[in-house]
């Protein structure tokens, strides 16, 4: 026999700070491709204006780290943002640090 399909109806929502982190974190992996192309483009002459966007998109995705882990702590809300957001921010820190110690060596 065919299992019966169950629709549930709940009053879960999706947690703010997790969308929120979600959107840093997005924000933050595009600026990273951006500058990485503009970087390859002018051969690695970007100065310091390329420098303080990239140091902006290391304080987004630690801001939507931090955001994404807070978001646990809320009761009664969906993590599916809580968990895209923890991964994507942390995923862009990860390259952020990786280019700062290429950098810097």
């Amino acid at each position: 026999m065919a299992k019966k399909k169950m629709y549930t109806f709940s009053e879960h929502r999706h947690s703010r700070k997790g969308i929120t982190s979600t959107i840093l974190g997005g924000i933050s992996l595009i600026l990273f491709v951006v500058l990485a192309y503009i970087a390859w483009w002018s051969y690695g002459e970007g100065g310091p204006i390329l420098g303080s966007l990239g140091f902006t998109g290391i304080i987004f995705a630690i801001c939507g780290l931090v955001s994404g882990l807070s978001s646990f702590r809320e009761k009664h809300i969906l993590y599916t943002f809580s968990k895209a957001g923890s991964i994507v921010s942390s995923v862009a820190l990860v390259l952020w640090i990786f280019v700062v110690l290429l950098g810097v060596s």
